[in-house]
């Protein structure tokens, strides 16, 4: 079986619960608020686009497609 070629598009394949993904955008926000504070902006910013994509991931599952709006309200 042939190797796919590397990309930089990150793909959510395992099936998550909403608890997870809940759990996952809070961990996320931490890290990215500890970065903003330590001075540390690429981290935040990467740590910030990791949870859109986790927030954009969760869109699609029942239950979980709340986890973006404390993102539209900041």
């Amino acid at each position: 079986m042939p190797t796919p070629a590397p990309s930089d598009d990150v793909l959510v394949s395992a099936v998550l619960s909403p608890y997870l993904l809940t759990h996952l955008h809070h961990v996320l926000q931490r890290a990215e608020f500890g970065a903003q504070r330590d001075g540390r902006a690429t981290m935040a910013r990467n740590y910030a686009q990791l949870r859109r994509l986790l927030c954009n991931e969760a869109q699609s599952l029942p239950g979980s497609a709340r986890l973006d709006q404390h993102d539209q309200a900041a």
